[in-house]
């Protein structure tokens, strides 16, 4: 997957169920996050990245999808993948899964929030989307 190919092409390519690449993917997941909460504290950065994209990992988790399904809808999913990264390391910061609402937003902020140094404040860029705005100053109050 790493070489860009989805979860059909690393099946053929290991000679495997697409189902089995899935599961590792989900198992990765758990595993970064487990990471994450460990190491991730006091951070001093200059820059933080946000962007959200398409998915459908979380439906699948919470047993409202099959595996299958998953498989077949990755590329028109309902829900986003939110990630906060610093761009100069390529860092991240963390990675969420939900709507594309305000609550996301704030809820992004706020992890963001918890790995960071009390005293920094970094440049956040955004590919635009509004509700940034309302989740940066919710949290930083300016």
């Amino acid at each position: 997957m790493v070489q860009g190919l989805g979860i059909r092409g690393t099946a053929r390519v290991f000679e495997i169920d697409p189902n089995t690449v899935l599961s590792w993917l989900m198992e990765a997941a758990d595993q970064l996050r487990t990471f994450s909460q460990y190491f991730l504290h006091d951070l001093h950065l200059r820059q933080v990245q946000l962007d959200e994209l398409y998915a459908v990992l979380s439906a699948l988790k919470a047993g409202e999808v099959s595996e299958d399904e998953v498989i077949e809808r990755l590329s028109r999913s309902p829900q986003w993948v939110w990630v906060a990264m610093d761009p100069e390391s390529k860092l991240l910061l963390t990675i969420d899964v939900g709507e594309r609402s305000t609550a996301m937003a704030q809820r992004v902020v706020h992890q963001v929030g918890q790995v960071l140094a009390p005293d920094c404040a970094p440049l956040f860029l955004t590919d635009g989307f509004r509700e940034y705005m309302t989740a940066l100053l919710t949290h930083y109050g300016h």
